[in-house]
């Protein structure tokens, strides 16, 4: 029988109005108005909230990057390989740039004293 009368009440209890909803809307922002503190209490409440689920967020971040910390140090890894064999690659371009401009003046001086 208890059963049968919370099953009714589940039913038929959560049926309700427009405006029912707007009266106890209503109803709660008079309280919230009427009552400073009560106003405080709820925002410093809601401030709370919202601290720890700034903090909350952080937390989880924090433990997603150290829990990809291998990945992230390998990323970076390769970044300097990639950085170091780009200078390489330069320096060997310029060694071999600087060994062609050596042969071409002497290439030029030796056409200059044929034509001289």
């Amino acid at each position: 029988m208890k059963k049968l009368v919370l099953i009714l009440l589940v039913m038929f209890g959560g049926v309700a109005s427009a405006d029912d909803l707007a009266q106890k809307k209503q109803m709660c922002v008079d309280a919230m108005n009427a009552d400073p503190a009560f106003a405080k209490s709820v925002l410093s409440t809601v401030d709370k909230q919202l601290d720890q689920q700034t903090i909350d967020a952080h937390n989880e971040a924090f433990h997603h990057i150290q829990k990809n910390e291998s990945q992230v140090i390998y990323a970076y890894a390769a970044m300097w390989v990639i950085a170091a064999g780009f200078v390489v690659f330069l320096w060997r371009r310029q060694q071999a740039l600087r060994s062609e401009i050596a042969q071409l003046r002497s290439e030029l001086a030796a056409a200059a004293k044929e034509g001289a």
